[in-house]
């Protein structure tokens, strides 16, 4: 019996950079690891639907063009989003800089120079959770010859699953020819490598930060465990508006169960920027004592 061939990853229009003209600030919006605009799309809606410009950005290296992702640093994403950035706040303001979980770090490492007047954090990644293999990293390429990512993966799990079509599209995912070819993908290990170093360097950048600050937290986030988030809440000089929501990794995602919070948290910081007077709800650090009491 032959073997299934996958498709090729990433290919749909949606997974490229977007703009969205709008009458009011603008937003950046830093996508993940290994993701692409695609999963920052429905939240990049929700401002624009606001009146917000939006720009989804594409890393280099991810979606179509992640062959090439061994060829990559973290310093060629860091520059990415800081060029983004930084022409953005050129013609734009208020600027608000979104990064979801990798993008998280990215937001922080820009956030300390260029001085964004909002940030937003969804599900901010600057350490490894337990099980990330499986969830956080879905199949990263299919020549690399180090790891195999999808080895061991569950293909029931929900947070898996999504992942998985959302690089290679709908694929069945319940059939054993299809999860045989994904088991045997391979992967290098230099991307890891560059993820922790992104990672380190966030978790310093907090300190430094003086912008407002939303972070939105998954209660059952396997990637980006809450324990780990609290630390990063910790470092901030400032103190954030936290949200700690029933949901896991994929907060981004309308299906994920926490879309309505999302969106009416990410709203309100957004409001409140144009509305510099107005704060924001009172940070949750009392859900951080709390679960560190328990």
């Amino acid at each position: 019996m032959s073997e299934a061939i996958l498709p090729k990853p990433f290919a749909g229009e949606e997974h490229r950079s977007f703009v969205w003209q709008g009458s009011a600030g603008a937003a950046l919006r830093v996508h993940g690891f290994p993701g692409t605009p695609a999963e920052m799309r429905p939240i990049g809606a929700v401002l624009r639907d606001a009146g917000w410009n939006v720009h989804g950005l594409m890393l280099p290296g991810l979606g179509a063009d992640i062959a090439n992702l061994e060829r990559r640093a973290g310093r060629d994403w860091s520059d990415a989003v800081r060029q983004a950035l930084g022409k953005l706040q050129q013609s734009h303001s208020p600027v608000l800089l979104v990064g979801y979980s990798m993008g998280g770090s990215l937001a922080l490492n820009a956030a300390r120079e260029q001085r964004p007047e909002g940030l937003v954090l969804l599900a901010p990644f600057w350490s490894f959770g337990e099980n990330w293999l499986s969830l956080f990293w879905p199949a990263i390429s299919l020549t690399f010859r180090r790891i195999k990512p999808l080895k061991r993966a569950d293909f029931s799990v929900p947070e898996v699953r999504r992942s998985v079509q959302r690089m290679f599209g709908n694929i069945d995912l319940d059939d054993p020819e299809i999860q045989s070819a994904l088991r045997k993908l391979t992967a290098s290990t230099k991307p890891i490598e560059q993820l922790s170093r992104l990672g380190r360097s966030a978790f310093k950048q907090a300190a430094k930060i003086e912008a407002p600050i939303l972070v939105i937290q998954g209660s059952r986030d396997r990637v980006v465990p809450p324990l780990r988030t609290w630390r990063l809440l910790e470092n901030f000089i400032r103190s954030p508006e936290y949200h700690e929501i029933e949901a896991g990794h994929d907060l981004v995602d309308p299906q994920s169960g926490a879309w309505d919070q999302v969106r009416e948290a990410l709203l309100r910081f957004a409001l409140s920027l144009h509305q510099p007077g107005q704060s924001p709800s009172a940070p949750s650090h009392a859900i951080v004592s709390a679960r560190k009491n328990c």
